[in-house]
């Protein structure tokens, strides 16, 4: 399967993580991706700091983000001022 195209992320922790609907571990978990998986990625913000680490990635195909200590970004992710995801409600 190829990567998808730049930014992506790889999942990095053993554990993997989880996906959530604000940039926040006090956001509501709104599914899981297993270490490896590669995913799409459209912005990143500064948000709650997760052991050391402020960047949080929202994905390119769906309204949710992930924190960045758990994933190795490819190619420049666009720093955005917005948490508001940018695709529709669905």
């Amino acid at each position: 399967m190829p990567s998808p195209q730049q930014p992506f992320g790889t999942v990095v922790s053993a554990n993997g993580v989880n996906l959530r609907r604000y940039p926040s571990t006090d956001s509501a978990i709104s599914g899981t991706l297993t270490h490896g998986a590669e995913i799409g990625l459209m912005s990143k913000v500064h948000a709650q700091d997760i052991d050391g680490n402020s960047i949080w990635y929202l994905l390119r195909d769906r309204p949710v983000w992930v924190s960045a200590r758990h994933v190795d970004n490819t190619g420049q992710v666009p720093l955005s001022k917005d948490v508001e995801p940018p695709h529709p409600e669905g």
